[in-house]
């Protein structure tokens, strides 16, 4: 095989890979994005969030949230990543590790995480979360509690 087909079919590979990671369904996104919180790896976290990200928190979900009343407003990367070291800190990991998951499609760039932790016990918490997908990176993230008692 000549050199210049060899370089050909590397550049080829080379160029589909942003390409391949654009195809990624919203199901598929939110599948990798809950393995990668089980690591509690923020950076391979924040890998699949666009740069220009919103993510919206329950109150209090973030000791720091300014305003501290109402829900957490979270823009861009760099102010989302505050909401994902809380949430694979030491003081929240146990329950991310052990949560139970279900991933719901809704058209072509929606899908909802249906999430319970401690199931059974009084530590018990769930909700879901609504997930905006574009171009294979989360553009949205909206973390809703469930506020009912079992």
């Amino acid at each position: 095989m000549s050199t210049w087909v060899k370089l050909a079919a590397a550049l080829a590979v080379l160029g589909a890979a942003p390409a391949l990671a654009a195809e990624r369904s919203p199901e598929q996104v939110v599948k990798d994005h809950v393995a990668s919180m089980k690591t509690a790896d923020v950076d391979a976290v924040m890998a699949d969030y666009a740069d220009d990200t919103v993510v919206i928190t329950p109150p209090g979900l973030v000791p720091t949230q300014q305003p501290a009343a109402g829900p957490g407003v979270y823009s861009g990367k760099a102010n989302a990543r505050k909401v994902f070291v809380v949430l694979t800190g030491k003081d929240s990991i146990g329950g991310i590790r052990a949560m139970e998951t279900t991933v719901e499609p809704l058209g072509a760039d929606v899908a909802l995480l249906h999430w319970m932790q401690f199931r059974g016990t009084p530590q018990q918490v769930s909700g879901i979360d609504v997930f905006v997908v574009r171009g294979g990176k989360i553009a949205v993230q909206d973390i809703i509690l469930d506020t009912a008692k079992p």
